[in-house]
C-alpha cells in the first residue's frame, strides 16, 4: 500500500489530505483514493492527527483490497491532478543518522563510527515532492543527501533487534539538505548539527510512504540521486554500517519510539552542492522518485513550507 498526502487546490488555506496511491495495468498513471471518503462508509474512522493516522495504516489493509479489487473506485482523483505533499507532513520527530555508509564517512574525512551517530532535524523543515528547496543568501555551501527513511508506526522501548521491524509502518525517501559551511563551523566549536540541518525546506520527503509489507527487505534497495539529470549518488542500502533493526534497537534503548517518528538512515557517498536553478531527484524503484527544484530565497517570498 502506498500512502500519500495531497492538496486538491493550490491554496494556502487548502488542507492537506491523506490518500492511497493505486496503480495497475489499466491505471498506469495512478489514482489517489481519498482516505476519508473511502473509509468512512466502511466504518473506519480516520484520525485527525497525522501521526495517529500512520499508526492506523495496517487497519486499512483489508478495505484497500476491497477498493482495488472491486468497483469501488468512486472517490478518486488522477495522481497527476492533485498537488502532492510529504507523506508525513509534520513528523513527531526526525531522528536522523549520520555517517552510516563507510564511503560517506571517508569522503567527510571521518572515522567509521562504532555506534550510530544520531541527530535531530526540525519537523518544520519538511516539504513535499515538487516544492522548492530554498537557499538563503550568504549561507555558503548547501548540500543534498539522499536517504531511505523509516517511518515508525508502533510505540516501543528497549526493542530487541529481532523485533525491531515490527515497529515500522513503512518507508519513504528523504533529502537531508544540509548547510555544509554552517555544519563545519558547528563541528569546529563542538556544537550540535541541528541548526545546519533544520532550515525551512531543508527536509524534502516523499513521494509516498510504502507500507512495510510491500518491502520484504529494506536492505536490498538501490538508491540513486541525480542533480539536473546527472547521477551523483548510487548505492545499495545493504551498504549501511548499522542496519535498520540495529538503529531502531539502539534508539529505543535511549527513548521510547512513537508513531510518526521518522528515521532517515544516512546518506551514501557522492554528496555535493545545490544551487538555485538545480533540480535534485532521489529514486528507489520500490518507492518512486522524490524531485525538488532549488531556488534562491528572493524567489520564494517567505512562503511557508507545507
Amino acid at each position: 500500500m502506498k500512502f500519500v498526502c495531497y492538496k486538491e487546490f493550490d491554496d494556502p488555506q487548502e488542507p492537506v489530505r491523506p490518500g492511497l496511491l493505486y496503480k495497475n495495468k489499466t491505471l498506469p498513471l495512478g489514482r489517489v483514493i481519498a482516505v476519508a471518503e473511502a473509509f468512512h462508509p466502511r466504518g473506519l474512522a480516520v484520525p485527525e492527527d497525522w501521526n495517529a493516522l500512520v499508526a492506523r495504516l495496517p487497519a486499512f489493509a483489508e478495505a484497500v483490497k476491497e477498493l482495488t479489487q472491486g468497483k469501488a473506485l468512486d472517490q478518486v482523483w488522477p495522481e497527476v491532478g492533485v498537488l502532492p505533499a510529504a507523506p508525513v507532513p509534520r513528523p513527531n520527530r526526525i531522528l536522523a543518522i549520520g555517517r552510516n555508509y563507510a564511503e560517506h564517512a571517508k569522503e567527510q574525512d571521518s572515522d567509521v563510527p562504532d555506534e550510530p551517530i544520531v541527530f535531530q532535524k526540525a519537523s518544520t523543515s519538511v516539504i513535499g515532492p515538487g516544492q522548492p528547496i530554498v537557499i538563503p543568501p550568504h549561507i555558503g555551501r548547501v548540500d543534498f543527501e539522499g536517504e531511505l527513511a523509516v517511518v515508525i508506526g508502533r510505540s516501543g522501548r528497549n526493542v530487541p533487534e529481532a523485533e525491531a521491524l515490527s515497529l515500522v509502518a513503512g518507508y519513504t525517501l528523504m533529502n537531508d539538505v544540509t548547510a555544509r559551511d554552517e555544519q563545519r563551523r558547528a563541528f569546529a566549536r563542538s556544537l550540535p548539527w541541528f541548526l545546519s540541518k533544520s532550515r525551512d525546506t531543508f527536509g524534502p520527503m516523499g513521494p509516498c510512504l510504502v507500507t512495510a509489507d510491500e518491502i520484504v527487505d529494506p536492505h536490498k534497495l538501490q538508491l540513486t540521486t541525480t542533480v539536473n539529470g546527472e547521477v551523483k549518488q548510487q548505492a545499495g542500502t545493504s551498504e549501511m554500517i548499522f542496519s535498520i533493526p540495529q538503529l531502531i534497537a539502539f534508539l529505543s534503548r535511549h527513548m521510547a519510539l512513537e508513531p510518526g517518528d521518522v528515521i532517515p538512515t544516512g546518506t551514501p557517498s557522492g554528496i555535493g552542492p545545490l544551487r538555485p536553478g538545480d533540480t535534485v531527484e532521489m529514486h528507489i524503484p520500490e518507492i518512486g522518485t522524490l524531485s525538488n527544484p532549488v531556488i534562491g530565497e528572493e524567489e520564494w517570498g517567505g512562503e511557508e513550507a507545507e
